[in-house]
C-alpha cells in the first residue's frame, strides 16, 4: 500500500468488491435466463435492452479500473467522490441510469443471499475509501473532477487532444 496515497489500494479493493457484486448479479440472473453459451450470454448482456439496467454498475467498474490503470495522480478527493458514487449506486440517490439499476438490484438483493453478501462486502470495501469533504463546494468540485476524468478516459486516444 502506498503511504503517500493509501486510497489507491482502497480503490483496487472497492473495484474488486464491485466486480463481485456484478458476478453475483449475473449468476442470480443466469438461473432465469434461457440456456446460452458464454459468448451468447456476453452478447445479450452487452446489447440486449433487457440488460441495460446493468450499465450503471458495469460503467462504474470500467471507469474505476481505467482510472487506476492510467491515472497516476488521482487525488484523495476524487477517490472520495468515487466511493460516494458507488454507494449511491448500490443504495440509492443517483440519476436515471442508477435508478434503473437500483430498481432491479433491490429485488435480487432481497431474494438472493449471494447478492446480499456481495453487497455487504462492497459497502465494507467502499468504507475504506476517504470520506467526502464536509464542505459542499469542495464535494461538488471533486465529483465534477471525477466526472470529467471519466469523460476524458472514455475518449478514443486520438480524441484526447495532442500536445
Amino acid at each position: 500500500m502506498s503511504t503517500e496515497r493509501p486510497w489507491i489500494e482502497s480503490l483496487h479493493a472497492a473495484s474488486a468488491a464491485l466486480q463481485t457484486v456484478l458476478g453475483a448479479l449475473l449468476e442470480a440472473e443466469r438461473r432465469f435466463a434461457p440456456p446460452a453459451s458464454p459468448l451468447e450470454r456476453l452478447q445479450r448482456i452487452t446489447t440486449d435492452p433487457a440488460w441495460a439496467w446493468l450499465q450503471g454498475l458495469t460503467g462504474l467498474i470500467a471507469d474505476v479500473d481505467h482510472a487506476l490503470a492510467h491515472v497516476h495522480d488521482l487525488p484523495e478527493s476524487e477517490a472520495a467522490a468515487i466511493g460516494a458514487h458507488a454507494r449511491e449506486l448500490l443504495s440509492g440517490g443517483g440519476g436515471p441510469t442508477e435508478r434503473q439499476f437500483l430498481d432491479h438490484y433491490r429485488g435480487l438483493l432481497q431474494t438472493d443471499p449471494a447478492v446480499a453478501m456481495a453487497h455487504a462486502g462492497a459497502l465494507r470495501a467502499l468504507g475504506g475509501l476517504p470520506p467526502e469533504s464536509g464542505n459542499q463546494s469542495e464535494r461538488l468540485h471533486a465529483r465534477h473532477q471525477w466526472n470529467e476524468r471519466r469523460r476524458f478516459l472514455r475518449l478514443p486516444p486520438r480524441g484526447r487532444g495532442s500536445s
